[in-house]
């Protein structure tokens, strides 16, 4: 990958005009500078996209491109980004099935948002009670100001699932993991 964003970053040098001293004027104005940005937004934005549907926290995402004046100090930056979409392709390729199943057993289950009317309640699309949310989630539950899962996103209800999944299957949803045919 690194040779594909140096590659990258070398030809669009070589096709723009630039100051001689450093590929680029420092303003930043030069179409090479100005394509590497976006190749670095493009290359971003698929990323936490993949990150958001595999049900991973979403990488820490920053916009140093907009600061960087040259193509040296951009091409690095791609790099990162290639690297992070790779590693999160073949995450979401792992994690596939998972995920089909846990969106299988959430449609048996309720709406992202509902909460049961038993005791002790169960909230959100997989109908997680507060031992469970606290067990596999706390942090999801503390950077949601300690609301349970019908206020998270269905990124943060999946993410959650997921590691209850790794430790104990999909035992907490013995039902409708049947009736999905899931072991």
């Amino acid at each position: 990958m690194l040779a594909l964003a140096v590659g990258t970053a070398t030809a669009i040098a070589s096709t723009t005009p630039s100051d001689a001293s450093s590929g680029t004027t420092h303003d930043g104005s030069s179409s090479a500078v100005r394509s590497l940005r976006h190749q670095i937004r493009l290359t971003r934005s698929r990323t936490l996209r993949t990150a958001y549907v595999a049900a991973l926290p979403l990488p820490r995402h920053g916009h140093a491109e907009r600061s960087a004046t040259t193509i040296q100090q951009l091409a690095p930056i791609l790099l990162r980004w290639q690297h992070r979409l790779s590693y999160y392709r073949s995450a979401l390729a792992r994690r596939l099935p998972v995920l089909q199943g846990l969106k299988c057993i959430h449609s048996y289950e309720g709406a992202w948002t509902s909460v049961s009317a038993t005791s002790p309640a169960y909230y959100g699309g997989l109908q997680m009670d507060r031992t469970f949310e606290l067990s596999y989630g706390a942090d999801v539950v503390a950077s949601n100001a300690g609301l349970d899962a019908n206020a998270w996103s269905p990124h943060d209800q999946l993410m959650v699932a997921m590691r209850a999944y790794r430790q104990v299957g999909y035992s907490p949803w013995p039902n409708t993991a049947a009736a999905c045919g899931l072991e």
